[in-house]
């Protein structure tokens, strides 16, 4: 049982090191995420599917807890609390529309260009300082566990004063007043 358990603490231990690293993941979901593979769809920044994606909760359909992988966590911050009991409850199979309508991931496209679209969407986020996107990246995640707007607030203005300060911010400043576009880390 021992050993089991620190399997399953090291299994879960991905969700948090996705949500630490300063870059943005986007999770291109075609055809079934579920369970393990469930989790780490809601644990990415950005989610999109393939019109033929399916999602579950699948491991309460073989016995065991679907709270799994901080799925009891982030799957009522993303869809809502009833939604998501009853999605975890039932481990009901859903498709790709109701992914979309429910609000797990932003959208769900044709399948012969997800990846085209995951990739245009990371070309979008590179358009903005790489700073810029680590702090966006970390303050939106950390304003899902703080207390309130005001705590919220705090942050956001430590985040402001911090970047201000930045070469990227410099950058982006300097290149707009020269009509070109920036580069970062230059």
């Amino acid at each position: 049982m021992e050993k089991s358990f620190a399997v399953q603490k090291h299994i879960a231990s991905l969700i948090p090191r996705m949500r630490s690293i300063p870059q943005p993941i986007i999770a291109a979901v075609n055809g079934a995420a579920s369970g393990g593979g469930f989790a780490l769809v809601m644990g990415s920044d950005i989610r999109l599917c393939s019109q033929s994606a399916r999602f579950n909760a699948a491991f309460i359909r073989i016995g065991l807890s679907a709270c799994d992988i901080g799925t009891s966590w982030l799957l009522p911050r993303l869809v809502g609390a009833a939604r998501a009991h009853e999605l975890m409850l039932t481990g009901r199979l859903f498709d790709a529309e109701e992914a979309a309508r429910i609000g797990l991931v932003f959208d769900a496209v044709p399948d012969d260009v997800l990846m085209d679209t995951a990739i245009a969407k990371a070309e979008e986020i590179k358009l903005n300082t790489p700073l810029g996107v680590a702090l966006t990246k970390e303050g939106m995640w950390s304003s899902l566990e703080i207390p309130g707007l005001q705590a919220a607030i705090d942050m956001e203005n430590r985040q402001q004063i911090m970047a201000s300060f930045s070469s990227d911010h410099r950058e982006t400043l300097k290149a707009k007043t020269e009509g070109r576009p920036p580069k970062f880390g230059a």
